[in-house]
């Protein structure tokens, strides 16, 4: 069984057989009547520790499993998709519009600008309020825990 979240579309979870030697099945799908228990996979190589019974009920724990241990924390990182594709839509926008009126784009950059410097600084305050580190919130604006610190220490701390 595959399972998915819109949001994280890079991640497919599994509920792999494990065979009697203590691997995984090769393929998540591949039918097999000889195996001891299942353990929770995704497509991005994350595995669970944990291995659950080879029962219906078994396959249920790992199916939560990759949920609650991979899944969510993962989904709670990534922007909704449905905001991922009008971000993407509007900078295809903006680059025809700078190829045809580029003062119009600037003008337009310029505001833009304006305020993700402040929704940037709200973002990185309510993470770090909600328990975030700053190696977090580096890695999900793609810089180190240093330059994120440095950057924004001042406004997390007034």
């Amino acid at each position: 069984m595959t399972l998915k979240l819109a949001d994280i579309p890079d991640h497919e979870g599994f509920v792999a057989p494990v065979l009697p030697g203590g691997e995984l099945s090769p393929s998540p799908s591949a039918f097999t009547k000889d195996f001891v228990g299942y353990q929770a996979t995704c497509s991005c190589g994350w595995t669970d520790r944990r291995r659950y019974p080879a029962t219906p009920e078994g396959a249920k724990e790992a199916e939560y499993r990759w949920w609650s241990r991979h899944a969510a924390p993962t989904s709670a990182q990534a922007p909704p998709n449905w905001l991922v594709v009008k971000s993407d839509l509007l900078c295809r926008q903006i680059v025809n519009l700078a190829g045809e009126r580029p003062l119009a784009a600037l003008a337009l950059l310029a505001q833009v600008e304006s305020w993700q410097r402040t929704l940037l600084d709200q973002a990185v305050t309510a993470a770090r309020k909600n328990g975030a580190s700053w190696a977090e919130v580096g890695q999900a604006m793609g810089v180190s825990k240093q330059s994120a610190h440095e950057r924004f220490k001042d406004h997390v701390d007034a």
